[in-house]
């Protein structure tokens, strides 16, 4: 008789609660940043100095990742990377100076992107052992976790809730929530082969070739994302036109759109295939925010980015899939590098849209997600399967 750890669906359940906690800190961290700001004395320079560290812990996360599981196990480093994550979250009204949250934001950073990386091997896992596919709808929770991160946050700044209180009592209800579930995570390995996905997938062409892809796929799919997230509020109310509330609506269109293809995006990649789905939807993104460039307009561009979120919201499911099935040597998959370039491009798109914007317009800069998403459409044969 399996243990309760084994059991499919308590195992989903486990890395759903995982996925879940790292979404809410995720949104929870940005409302309250004007605070942290002002609270630690810092001007913009030094706010983006500390941000700098956050950043570059996130990619330094991803990269110790991979020793961490296989000497550990992904199901270890998920019980401590999310009490680490909480306690990180927990310290940010601590910081006293720039010094103080340089570090916290880069150990936010690493852990956040060792327990990225753990967690999405801990959900191959539970595709394995379901026997179906199961990593969109998991990414869909994470989507709408982080939404509600980010909406609790911003109704506690708006009733004037302390920081003080806030930030350590969400970390504490954090761990205490999800502690009873990570007992129910599944013991993840990595496979003696490139194991397919549930209902007959093999990957075609050289495994090192595939990996370069899949980590194209990931750095251009973040990129859409960050940009989406960081720009598209500045693009409507600055050069569109629109008003500061309404330009918040596109971040809000962009996102729901991502998280409802999600929650879809398991049923569709096994009907016509993670190729054809990627394909499909990257190809449509790239071709309506092209228009929504040229025609112009608030609501256009907001239509626009609800149907880009949908377009491009399956394919960091189906890439970290994939990557996380490709064996690059014994107990090691390709998972860890192409999370790792992902949020490469996190941070580069958002940054070439601004040095583009300063050397030609903010409108010239959208060529860069529309690139992005064609670039993705191309490379989608990656996730190209066969039989046998």
């Amino acid at each position: 008789m399996p243990s309760v750890r084994d059991a499919p669906a308590r195992a989903r359940v486990a890395v759903v609660a995982t996925f879940s906690a790292h979404a809410v800190v995720a949104g929870t961290v940005g409302p309250w940043i004007p605070r942290v700001k002002a609270d630690a004395g810092l001007d913009a320079g030094g706010l983006g100095i500390a941000l700098a560290g956050y950043a570059g812990g996130l990619v330094l996360g991803t990269r110790v990742a991979g020793p961490a599981l296989r000497r550990a196990g992904a199901r270890p480093t998920v019980r401590l990377g999310i009490p680490l994550l909480a306690a990180a979250l927990a310290a940010l009204p601590a910081a006293g100076g720039l010094g103080d949250l340089l570090v916290i934001f880069a150990v936010l950073g690493v852990a956040s992107g060792a327990l990225d990386v753990a967690m999405n091997t801990e959900a191959v896992e539970v595709e394995r052992r379901a026997g179906r596919r199961l990593m969109s709808g998991m990414h869909g929770m994470w989507s709408v976790s982080m939404l509600v991160g980010a909406g609790l946050a911003a109704i506690s700044i708006g009733a004037g809730v302390p920081i003080e209180a806030y930030l350590p009592a969400l970390a504490a209800v954090l761990v205490l929530a999800s502690f009873p579930f990570l007992r129910w995570l599944p013991s993840a390995h990595a496979p003696e082969r490139d194991e397919p996905a549930p209902g007959a997938v093999r990957p075609e062409g050289s495994p090192i070739a595939r990996v370069l892809v899949l980590c194209l796929i990931g750095f251009a799919s973040f990129m859409t994302e960050g940009i989406a997230a960081e720009w598209s509020a500045v693009y409507l109310h600055e050069t569109l036109g629109a008003s500061a509330g309404v330009a918040g609506v596109g971040v809000v269109a962009f996102s729901a759109g991502m998280a409802a293809s999600r929650f879809v995006g398991d049923r569709l990649a096994t009907r016509v295939g993670p190729r054809v789905l990627v394909r499909v939807g990257t190809a449509v993104a790239a071709i309506v925010l092209w228009i929504a460039l040229v025609v112009g307009g608030p609501a256009l561009t907001i239509v626009a980015l609800a149907i880009v979120g949908m377009g491009v919201g399956p394919t960091v499911p189906m890439a970290f899939g994939a990557a996380g099935r490709l064996v690059l040597g014994p107990g090691h998959t390709a998972l860890g590098v192409v999370v790792t370039a992902g949020y490469v491009g996190s941070i580069v798109g958002p940054l070439a849209v601004g040095f583009v914007a300063e050397v030609a317009s903010l409108r010239a800069s959208f060529a860069i997600p529309v690139t992005a998403c064609a670039a993705v459409a191309i490379a989608a044969d990656a996730l190209r399967v066969r039989s046998g």
